[in-house]
């Protein structure tokens, strides 16, 4: 079903019935499931015709991220191409750059959080939304908080390329300012299960 919506955006129940062999009812079930869990949306169908245009279904921008789309991939060999044709300082530059261009959005999220926990918990919250399974958990020192990444969403690229996580850190630590230390404490690419960030005030 997944499979038609991408193909087919705006197609009917009808017509999904009448494509996977099922009854209407049947196909409805199955929709209703997706629409709860996000990957679904109404639409209108793109069929062309007299009167008014059947109320269809489509996937949703979590839907779509459902089939592959190889990112990585892409990224590792953009960044391949930019150090064999300006040396390997240059893939430096590129991803300072881009902690250049995200650390006033960070910034501007912590901006008027109350206290450490919760600055860490806002930041932790950005970090969700880029995929990386984040949260913020109190230190065993009391004082501290440790921020976890369950999952590294640059994994294959940070593997060849382990300047991405030095510019990682240099945006937490930004972004914190200059009265909180960061410290990682775990790191995926050394073959822990997660990436952790102990933070504190000076």
């Amino acid at each position: 079903m997944l499979l038609l919506l991408r193909k087919q955006p705006g197609i009917t129940v009808a017509d999904l019935a009448a494509e996977l062999g099922i009854s209407a009812m049947g196909v409805r079930r199955h929709i209703t499931a997706l629409d709860a869990s996000g990957l679904v949306e109404r639409s209108v169908n793109a069929k062309r015709g007299l009167g008014r245009p059947a109320a269809g279904w489509r996937l949703t921008a979590a839907g779509i991220e459902l089939f592959p789309r190889r990112y990585d991939q892409f990224a590792s060999e953009l960044l391949d191409d930019v150090g064999d044709a300006c040396g390997p300082e240059a893939v430096t530059a590129v991803l300072a750059a881009r902690t250049e261009k995200e650390l006033p959005r960070y910034r501007a999220a912590l901006a008027d959080a109350d206290g450490l926990e919760e600055r860490v918990r806002r930041l932790a919250e950005l970090r969700e939304a880029a995929g990386y399974l984040a949260d913020a958990e109190p230190g065993d020192d009391g004082v501290s908080v440790v921020l976890v990444e369950h999952n590294c969403a640059v994994h294959r690229v940070a593997e060849r390329f382990p300047e991405v996580c030095a510019q990682e850190l240099a945006l937490f630590q930004r972004a914190l300012g200059s009265d909180i230390e960061v410290t990682r404490v775990t790191h995926t690419m050394s073959g822990d299960s997660c990436c952790a960030y102990c933070i504190r005030q000076r």
